[in-house]
């Protein structure tokens, strides 16, 4: 049955496959991104950008706007030919579309929440219109709408926090839906880790808050490691190295230290250092979906990346603090 399963997939992604193949050694380096930071300005960064895959898109950009605008117009177009042309399964395109759709929602959510008008344009890469997150979401799937009006006659103002916690662990659901439909071994492992960095992350920053182990449950999202959901009742009352100790004991996390878990800023670096790990791994596979979907998520993560390196300098970081918070990421 595997075997089959192989040849089917083989042959439903071979054209993909061969692009991967040729566009994979593409992907901008280490190096590419030491240099972006170095540059003294857009217009260096620019140059350094104009023989790659991302050059023509950014050719006219000139504020931190146009340059966002610019590494959406690559996302769209890296979609359309890998996720649209190449015919994959619906539910394939349904989860890389899906973080863009409740990348919006949280926008849009966090703005009702603190009573001001949306101050950035939505995402046009969902398969959500953007301006069916506008009034009272009518046209939004029904956990969507009622996120997006949840705290509209709260009588005090959410936590911020709180609100992107139930958007991510809305969305962690919508992808493990996503990764099960599709059928694909890499995805549903994928998003199992990505669940698992999720729900550690919440344990590691409930012991900072001091949440009590009902609202850890609230906020837990399912589908990841048994393992770390039993610690949800232990945490609140665990010192932060214990509870560190403790979630690292699981290996959920793989090969994540103790030491990777007492700090935030360092637990995210590792995190996004893992999934680029599995994501490496799965584009050396002979064939089939896993070197498919590894180079469109690694596409992604280079967007995130320049997105970082270009608007950060253009608001004014300092390189340094810019460089260190890549550093664990290229």
């Amino acid at each position: 049955m595997a075997t089959t399963t192989r040849i089917r997939d083989d042959l439903r992604y071979g054209y993909a496959v061969g692009r991967v193949r040729v566009l994979s050694g593409r992907l901008l380096s280490g190096v590419t991104f030491e240099r972006l930071l170095d540059a003294p300005d857009l217009c260096e960064q620019k140059r350094i950008l104009a023989e790659t895959h991302v050059g023509r898109y950014l050719e006219h950009a000139e504020t931190a706007a146009e340059v966002e605008r610019a590494l959406d117009a690559s996302l769209a177009d890296l979609y359309d030919e890998f996720l649209e042309r190449a015919e994959l399964p619906a539910a394939v395109v349904k989860y890389f579309q899906a973080p863009h759709d409740f990348a919006n929602l949280r926008l849009t959510v966090k703005s009702r929440v603190l009573g001001v008008p949306v101050d950035e344009p939505l995402s046009p890469l969902g398969s959500i219109p953007p301006e069916d997150f506008a009034g009272e979401g009518t046209a939004l799937p029904a956990s969507m709408r009622e996120l997006l009006t949840t705290w509209d006659e709260a009588a005090e103002t959410p936590d911020l926090d709180e609100v992107e916690t139930l958007v991510d662990r809305e969305m962690f659901s919508a992808l493990d839906a996503a990764a099960r439909a599709s059928k694909v071994r890499f995805l549903r492992e994928l998003t199992k880790l990505r669940i698992d960095l999720a729900n550690a992350r919440l344990l590691v920053r409930s012991r900072t808050k001091g949440l009590p182990p009902a609202e850890i449950t609230a906020r837990f999202v399912p589908g990841g490691s048994q393992s770390l959901k039993a610690l949800v009742l232990a945490a609140p009352r665990m010192s932060a190295s214990d509870l560190s100790e403790a979630i690292a004991a699981t290996r959920a996390l793989g090969t994540m230290s103790e030491a990777d878990l007492t700090d935030i800023e360092r637990f995210d670096a590792s995190a996004d250092s893992l999934i680029a790990q599995r994501m490496l791994s799965a584009r050396r596979s002979p064939g089939g979906a896993e070197p498919v979907l590894a180079y469109v998520l690694g596409r992604e993560a280079e967007a995130m990346l320049l997105r970082t390196v270009m608007v950060g300098r253009l608001a004014g970081l300092d390189r340094e603090h810019v460089r260190a918070s890549l550093r664990e990421r290229i």
